[in-house]
């Protein structure tokens, strides 16, 4: 049988989520039946663990996916239309994608969509609220073009299916492999350790978590930020002027795995999230979570609550608070954790399968 080709283009495949998420992906298709093809836009940082599972990693010399779409094209002329798919990544790639290769030069097409809707309702300029505005216009107009969408979580799928008044599907990322058996103390009373794994960009909120720890006691907390972005000058300045325990440290596997077997609670501030595969990484290594209620798969992860406490976004006090009640009730919180430990299994590789059974429904069209 002649393999298919797939070719997964996402513009920023920087240390984080969505690349993670495609790596996973990568590493479980079926490599007997597709031949992977990578598009970023400048450096992969996870070009090297690709090339173990895909045919080519391709990184375009240009700093925008619209002025990247003419060399796109150029590389896309080796392949059969017919025995290939693109996958889009990320809403505003997605829309260019939608317009330019399914529209304009009928390339079989599956977008899928890692963050929620209600990202592009927030935004941090005026340059960025046009630019999600006009995302918004494609997706309403033209994104039912694409020969199928694909969200990252159930609520993110469900809003755009009423968008675009077409059926949309769900897969869960291939976050979770094997329980960790990590035993916590039922109190923390001395020195309590919180974590936070994510991108230092404005959408994060980290700047939430350093002011909410001012607000209470600041010589019983510790608060380590792991990761790397444009912001870490600015909040690095932010943790001195407040003289608070707080340390920022660079963004790899063996830091995430060192700081998650020795925290206590694990925040997540974000303004949005798509699937947040470190808090699925914190639940797994026994932290509670507390969370902003940031829309995408977060209700789903930490079940409603029943699996970890929400605050409300950008809410600073509300944050603080929370992390007292869950230090003073911190045994009850650890039984939330187990609950919500207890159904990671809906974020196994299991579930290559399905992102499967939806590719191969495209290409036979």
């Amino acid at each position: 049988m002649k393999k298919k080709n797939l070719v997964i283009f996402l513009p920023n495949f920087s240390a984080g989520g969505a690349g993670n998420s495609i790596v996973n992906i990568c590493k479980n298709l079926n490599q007997k039946k597709y031949n992977i093809f990578i598009l970023s836009l400048k450096r992969n940082y996870y070009k090297q663990d690709l090339l173990k599972y895909c045919k080519e990693v391709k990184e375009i010399d240009c700093l925008s996916t619209l002025f990247s779409l003419n060399k796109i094209n150029d590389y896309l002329k080796k392949f059969d239309k017919n025995n290939t798919l693109l996958i889009s990544n990320i809403n505003y790639a997605n829309s260019l994608f939608v317009l330019y290769f399914k529209i304009l030069k009928k390339f079989k097409l599956i977008i899928i969509e890692r963050t929620p809707y209600q990202e592009l309702n927030i935004y941090y300029s005026l340059r960025d609220f046009f630019k999600k505005l006009i995302i918004k216009i494609i997706i309403k107009f033209f994104y039912k073009s694409a020969d199928t969408l694909i969200a990252n979580s159930r609520k993110t799928a469900n809003d755009y299916s009423k968008i675009i008044k077409k059926n949309c599907f769900y897969v869960y990322p291939l976050s979770f492999k094997s329980k960790i058996n990590i035993k916590k103390k039922n109190n923390i009373n001395d020195q309590i350790k919180i974590l936070t794994i994510a991108r230092l960009s404005k959408e994060k909120r980290i700047e939430d978590q350093i002011y909410a720890l001012k607000k209470i006691e600041k010589k019983k907390y510790n608060l380590t930020i792991v990761g790397d972005g444009d912001l870490k000058i600015s909040l690095n300045n932010l943790i001195k002027k407040y003289n608070l325990k707080v340390k920022i440290v660079n963004y790899s596997d063996k830091n995430k795995i060192k700081y998650l077997k020795k925290s206590d609670l694990y925040i997540c501030s974000s303004d949005f999230e798509g699937f947040p595969n470190t808090v699925v990484d914190a639940i797994n290594y026994g932290l509670p979570v507390i969370s902003s209620n940031n829309h995408g798969g977060i209700n789903e992860i930490l079940l409603n609550g029943y699996g970890g406490t929400f605050y409300n976004a950008r809410d600073i006090n509300d944050l603080a608070k929370k992390i007292k009640n869950v230090v003073k009730y911190y045994k009850k919180e650890l039984k939330k954790n187990v609950i919500a430990k207890n159904k990671l299994n809906r974020f196994s590789e299991l579930n290559i399968k399905k992102y499967e059974q939806i590719f191969d429904k495209v290409l036979i069209k």
